[in-house]
């Protein structure tokens, strides 16, 4: 059976205002006030509303379509499990508003291209989501006609997300502290992305906060998400004269190959070595044990990126604007409790 398609009327009759403010709403014209356009495009969702874009742009000049621009070595953005929660939060605001999101493959092919690109696709705006942005070209695109939006970067000429690497850290650390832990080992990023050095000082002025005197050879690094490289750096901090009785790991990747190193060196998790991640991706509640771990909540990272960039391509202001997302502590059975001890 046929699906009768919802239109503009449609969504006229069940909010009671006329078919040109309904058009108005969806098209994001600013004599529209933000609370009509609101309800309108929540509306619209609810009633499955599909827009006509190529309509839409022969009377706009617009492509409606919006490029999200990611850098990731080996991996799609649909495989990296934060990045794609991201995307998800993304579409879920940009879709209702009628525009597509198109990702785009950073390639060796595309470098330093990235400006000639996104005009010749004609991007009405562009997401940044990266781990980092040095990028040749990059700051070419940021500071052209095309609204930017990056994703845990700052630039001062386009609205940013980032998340609150601070927050997270302290509650991490704060939470192993506080069930007794004081000889607490970090296996670190040490790349030059701005999350990764966000981390690590982090973790340096939230221990000496605490009064940790934790020794040079407790850190350690290695790549966010390599298994391999965090497995090493576990079998270095367990063969220490004074082994860690904590261990925290970059993401919850890298935290199942310190969890492997911890096993195969005949160690049980936490009775003998406490573990903590980081992102809390769908493998950590399925660990054995469960991962203790932080959710960035890159649900509402991609939400409050979507609604910048629309913001940006509807009503732009000359003016950055910078959205920081705190996330949540999630704990399970991967720390011990060492204060009865």
């Amino acid at each position: 059976m046929a699906t009768t398609k919802t239109t503009i009327r449609d969504i006229a009759e069940r909010t009671g205002y006329s078919v040109a403010t309904i058009s108005k709403a969806l098209n994001g014209l600013p004599d529209i006030g933000e609370e009509t356009t609101r309800r309108v495009r929540e509306i619209a969702e609810e009633m499955g509303y599909i827009p006509n874009n190529r309509g839409r742009a022969l009377r706009t000049s617009r492509s409606h379509t919006i490029g999200l621009l990611w850098f990731l070595q080996g991996e799609s953005v649909w495989t990296h499990e934060l990045f794609a929660r991201i995307a998800r939060g993304l579409q879920s605001v940009v879709e209702v508003a009628g525009y597509d999101l198109t990702p785009i493959s950073c390639n060796s092919a595309l470098e330093g291209r990235y400006l000639s690109y996104c005009r010749y696709r004609g991007y009405d705006g562009v997401i940044i989501m990266s781990s980092g942005y040095r990028e040749e070209g990059l700051t070419e695109l940021i500071r052209s006609e095309i609204p930017v939006v990056t994703i845990d970067c700052v630039y001062p000429s386009c609205g940013c997300v980032t998340a609150d690497q601070r927050e997270s850290l302290s509650a991490l650390l704060n939470y192993v502290y506080e069930l007794g832990h004081r000889k607490i080992a970090y296996v670190y990023s040490d790349s030059d992305s701005a999350v990764a050095i966000d981390r690590r000082k982090a973790f340096d002025e939230v221990s000496a906060k605490l009064g940790l005197r934790l020794p040079p050879e407790y850190k350690k690094p290695a790549d966010f998400r390599n298994e391999e490289a965090s497995a090493k750096a576990t079998r270095e901090l367990i063969a220490l004269a004074e082994r860690p009785t904590c261990i925290l790991y970059p993401d919850d990747l890298s935290a199942v190959g310190g969890m492997r190193a911890l096993t195969e060196a005949g160690l049980s998790i936490p009775g003998d070595v406490s573990v903590v991640g980081y992102d809390n991706i769908p493998l950590s509640a399925y660990l054995q044990p469960p991962l203790t771990t932080y959710d960035q909540d890159g649900d509402e990272i991609g939400r409050s990126a979507g609604r910048l960039i629309l913001d940006a391509i509807e009503k732009p202001r000359g003016a950055s604007e910078r959205v920081t997302v705190t996330g949540r502590l999630i704990p399970r059975e991967s720390v011990a409790d060492l204060r009865a001890r």
